[in-house]
């Protein structure tokens, strides 16, 4: 009878053991389901970075990925090679877009197509308000202004109001007096650079302005308006001899 009570204390401790150690490896395959269910959830596994991290880590890859060529002087990116290359002219000060009529170069070929309508004599932007037209589209919106009464550039020294910056910045060097394009060939120095290019002309005689009637040619847009006069004058005369006739 003692044999057969120490067996079956012996077989109760042991379905103890036993029910604990199968507790134990439940809770252990709750706890590994738990953590399966929360790598699956965020999208990670154990050692890996959290999703959020991740995700930034991704967005700014793909910022790199999208413009991939920077300009090793200035910082500035671009998202493809012609477009950086185009952007180094600025540092080298090249100029390949020459002008056929007066070899005047342009660093880029939009600007060179706009300044061959000053030959031309193109305007292909006009408004609307007064049917007024221009060579650029830049100096449509410019004109815009004049008809809204908007002058969003006040200069701060005299409170005077401008309807673009580069008219501001003109205006300033009336206050500054300064003279910063300076004629290589004879020193001479202006205000303005188009004033210095005006006078460049002197020097390699160049004439881009050309009457379209009689073939001659003038320094400024200016002298050939005031040519065309002479032609205007020729027709009226003639027209006053036939009627008089």
């Amino acid at each position: 009878m003692e044999i057969i009570k120490e067996e079956s204390e012996d077989m109760k401790i042991e379905d103890t053991f036993r029910v604990k150690r199968e507790d134990t490896e439940e809770q252990t395959e709750l706890n590994e389901k738990e953590d399966n269910v929360q790598h699956e959830k965020y999208n990670f596994m154990p050692g890996e970075k959290s999703f959020s991290s991740t995700q930034t880590e991704k967005t700014s890859q793909k910022r790199a990925q999208k413009t991939p060529f920077t300009c090793k002087q200035c910082g500035n990116s671009f998202i493809n090679k012609p477009n950086l290359k185009n952007h180094m002219r600025i540092h080298t000060g090249e100029k390949p877009y020459k002008c056929s009529q007066c070899e005047k170069s342009f660093t880029y070929k939009q600007h060179l197509n706009d300044h061959k309508r000053i030959h031309t004599g193109e305007k292909p932007f006009t408004c609307k308000l007064c049917g007024k037209s221009f060579i650029r589209k830049s100096n449509l919106n410019n004109h815009m202004q004049i008809h809204t009464g908007e002058k969003p550039f006040t200069c701060q020294q005299c409170g005077k109001s401008f309807i673009s910056k580069s008219n501001l910045k003109y205006h300033m060097i009336s206050h500054t007096g300064e003279k910063p394009y300076t004629c290589s060939q004879c020193g001479k120095s202006f205000k303005h650079k188009q004033h210095l290019d005006v006078h460049m002309r002197i020097h390699t005689g160049e004439k881009p302005f050309t009457c379209q009637q009689c073939g001659k040619s003038f320094t400024r847009t200016g002298h050939l308006k005031k040519h065309m006069n002479i032609h205007t004058r020729e027709k009226l005369f003639t027209c006053d001899q036939s009627r008089d006739k």
